[in-house]
């Protein structure tokens, strides 16, 4: 038994590096591959979640797993004093500075940072959010579990990621799609097919629906819920720290 957790720990830490190693590789052609191979709905996505936001103007927001910080920038309609990104691929990071260094709105700070370790004192936050980004975690609990520490009472979670359609015909041409046309798409424009081969493996991985709920609930959210969008394509969950 006292094998277990070390065997966890080793199996975390190797997924976290490759998905590091990944997201670096692929960092120059992530904003364009992202728009084009959602045909533009993932702009709408964001927008649709934030508008589901129910904390009252939260001052100080978290975007975990920021990438070049589209989500962050969005968070500005919120109207914050603050906005900060975090992510361990520190080549997205270092393209997301300058993107979000101009317009007007909350200053927007861009750093390195592991979801599971986060740098911040608890009830930092009034709003720690993710878009696309909870799926890549080495450990999904332990990111909830961080999320949670260090938003304040009464704090909001909101979670926007990529779910399985469970339309008949939908959910066929949905599954072609990923598993065929994305990834020779996407390897053939960023030059790496292996990460977008990966993408698939990991919404079929990813804990949807009612299982997602529970992993929140087990964080110490309440009142959560989420949201399908778009045929069920994404969802947007929710939760509040006790």
């Amino acid at each position: 038994m006292n094998g277990e957790p070390a065997k966890l720990n080793d199996d975390v830490a190797e997924r976290k590096q490759a998905i590091q190693g990944m997201f670096n590789a692929i960092a120059h052609r992530y904003d364009l591959l992202n728009h084009l191979l959602s045909a533009g709905i993932d702009v709408y996505w964001r927008r649709r979640a934030l508008g589901m936001v129910r904390v009252r103007t939260p001052q100080a927001i978290l975007d975990l797993a920021t990438g070049t910080g589209d989500f962050a920038l969005a968070a500005r309609r919120l109207k914050p004093g603050r906005i900060v990104g975090a992510d361990v691929a520190l080549a997205m990071v270092r393209l997301g500075v300058p993107k979000v260094a101009v317009g007007p709105g909350a200053p927007i700070r861009l750093l390195g940072g592991d979801a599971e370790r986060l740098p911040f004192r608890d009830h930092s936050f009034d709003l720690v959010m993710a878009a696309f980004g909870v799926r890549n975690f080495g450990h999904i609990p332990t990111g909830l579990a961080e999320a949670c520490r260090v938003l304040r009472p009464g704090g909001e979670l909101l979670i926007l990621d990529f779910t399985e359609p469970s339309a008949f015909g939908f959910r066929q041409f949905y599954r072609f799609y990923f598993k065929h046309v994305l990834p020779v798409v996407g390897g053939w424009i960023s030059g790496n097919r292996q990460a977008y081969a990966y993408l698939p493996r990991s919404v079929g991985t990813f804990p949807q629906g009612e299982a997602f709920l529970q992993l929140m609930a087990e964080a110490g959210f309440v009142d959560n819920r989420h949201k399908p969008l778009t045929l069920g394509i994404s969802a947007v969950y929710q939760g509040v720290r006790q």
